[in-house]
């Protein structure tokens, strides 16, 4: 898959098509492998001074959460120059990475989910009562952030 693709595919059409639950199996899978990548990376914060983005699927991610940023704040090309704060990016980063991961979950389970909007998907609230609503919710994507990273830190 290439960026390019995933640019004419999904973030030509808008902000909706990148929400998790708009996404194409395709384009959901590659963010999924991305944004457990990048929660991995988060959680051990000391890797964050390697380069975390250099692959295409990161780059993916970042336009997605981009794109939903970008709508949020109205933001029109060439009319804007306000910069998004680096630690807001970031939350939201977070956020947009644990939507991904809480749908590819919904997707192959029987659990339900509060589906994201374009103003919600970045809501920490949102998630945190998807976790309490489903307590199990948590085991599962400790197993898929934490789990096959110590098994990769292992093989190393």
């Amino acid at each position: 898959m290439s960026i390019n693709r995933f640019m004419d595919d999904v973030i030509s059409r808008g902000a909706e098509a990148v929400l998790p639950q708009n996404l194409e199996e395709e384009w959901l899978d590659i963010l999924f492998t991305a944004a457990k990548d990048f929660l991995a990376l988060a959680i051990h914060e000391e890797a964050l001074e390697e380069e975390p983005f250099g692959d295409e699927n990161s780059m993916m991610l970042l336009s997605a959460v981009t794109e939903l940023t970008q709508s949020q704040k109205n933001y029109v090309p060439g009319e804007t120059d306000e910069q998004v704060d680096e630690g807001l990016f970031f939350e939201n980063l977070s956020c947009y990475a644990l939507s991904i991961l809480f749908e590819a979950i919904r997707k192959q389970s029987e659990f339900t989910f509060d589906l994201p909007s374009t103003e919600s998907i970045f809501d920490r609230e949102r998630l945190y009562a998807i976790e309490q609503d489903t307590p199990v919710i948590t085991e599962i994507l400790n197993q898929l952030v934490l789990g096959e990273a110590a098994e990769e830190s292992e093989d190393d």
